[in-house]
């Protein structure tokens, strides 16, 4: 008897899946300081047969299609060392038994089933996320429940699972699937800068939070050039490029291009002509060759860094500011591993980080503190005849 976990595992077609996630990860991971990960094959597995799924994912490929049942295995990919398996629309109580006949422990989650035991394959993770929730969301139910799992305790193992979820919609496509990713993150983007207010109070990672700075990114922005500078997916220039339309020039940089590939294609469906998305490191010494930008943004980036390279960054930054940067920070207790954060901030030591820029401008400029889904700072540079 031939199981759907031995499928997964040890079957040409679902290696050759699991190997076009890993090509697909290393151009497409949708993770800021997330090294690229490897696939590795899985031995040994138990035998679990007949467990099926209804395919709602037909809805993504053709209107009016009536779902049909399918294997589990061509819902699953391997990353890492871990099995993730899509698991929308199936028959919970029967996948719980039959992993439990096979000595696994069950733990479940609002989105996800972890099954672990011992010997090979030790972790297999179903998510139950439908098609219409394939957006940016999905990173912080990772966060929210599975960190106090265990099963993410670093930003390699985020950027694995986060991979293997939005694989695990296409399997045989894996550019599709985070293309579908891109597009439903950046409607739901524009449903809520389209209203009257973002939601209160969003926690950190969720859309709701980065639209609530994104929000106030717009009404703040200045001039007709603009750089989000550390702009992970890539998302911020393009809504600034829609919704802001006489910028002439709108760049999007990161030392990651993961997701570049996915934002172009959403840019030029929206014919976004004076948008571009490049790579480029914050420390490099040659930064300033980038020009100057009337508006810089840095959001969620200082606190990836040590603070003897905060501050090589932002001097940087300082360097292509024309005429207002503005940089946003999460207070937290202690620096989150799962995102790579590197130090904490307060108001205070947001503060001080604002007096150094000034001390940088040599006096020539003004701070700006407030909260903004963690704290906020803008750096307005003045010059002579001001």
């Amino acid at each position: 008897m031939r199981s759907v976990l031995e499928d997964c595992c040890s079957s040409s077609d679902s290696l050759r899946h699991a190997r076009e996630l890993q090509t697909g990860s290393e151009s497409l991971a949708f993770s800021t300081d997330v090294p690229s990960y490897k696939i590795h094959e899985a031995r040994n597995t138990e035998e679990y047969q007949g467990v099926t799924m209804n395919e709602t994912q037909t809805t993504l490929n053709r209107a009016g299609s009536s779902p049909r049942k399918v294997p589990i295995q061509e819902r699953s990919v391997l990353v890492g060392d871990i099995i993730v398996v899509n698991g929308h629309g199936i028959n919970r109580a029967a996948l719980i038994r039959r992993f439990a006949e096979g000595g696994y422990h069950a733990r479940e989650t609002p989105h996800f089933l972890l099954f672990t035991r011992s010997e090979m394959p030790a972790t297999i993770l179903v998510h139950r996320f439908s098609p219409d929730e394939l957006d940016a969301d999905i990173k912080h139910y990772v966060t929210l429940e599975l960190k106090p799992l265990g099963i993410v305790d670093r930003a390699q193992r985020f950027g694995e699972i986060l991979a293997g979820i939005v694989g695990s919609f296409f399997p045989e496509d894996v550019r599709r699937a985070w293309s579908y990713f891109g597009a439903n993150t950046l409607q739901r983007f524009l449903i809520y800068l389209s209203t009257v207010s973002t939601p209160p109070a969003p926690e950190y990672t969720s859309i709701g939070s980065f639209a609530t700075q994104y929000q106030r990114v717009c009404e703040l922005c200045t001039g007709k050039t603009f750089l989000d500078a550390g702009c992970e997916s890539g998302f911020l220039p393009l809504l600034i490029a829609e919704r802001i339309p006489f910028m002439k020039q709108v760049v999007g940089l990161d030392i990651r291009p993961d997701l570049f590939d996915v934002v172009r294609g959403l840019a030029r469906e929206r014919n976004l002509t004076n948008v571009e998305f490049m790579q480029a490191d914050l420390l490099a010494p040659d930064f300033a060759q980038l020009g100057q930008f009337d508006t810089v943004t840095a959001l969620g980036v200082i606190e990836h860094f040590p603070e003897e390279d905060m501050y090589r960054v932002l001097a940087n930054l300082l360097a292509v500011t024309a005429q207002r940067l503005i940089v946003m920070v999460p207070y937290e207790n202690e620096p989150e591993p799962v995102y790579g954060h590197e130090q904490t901030f307060t108001r205070s030591k947001l503060e001080a980080v604002g007096q150094w820029c000034l001390e940088q401008l040599k006096g020539a400029g003004s701070i700006w503190l407030e909260e903004c889904v963690g704290g906020l700072l803008l750096i307005e540079r003045t010059h002579p005849e001001q």
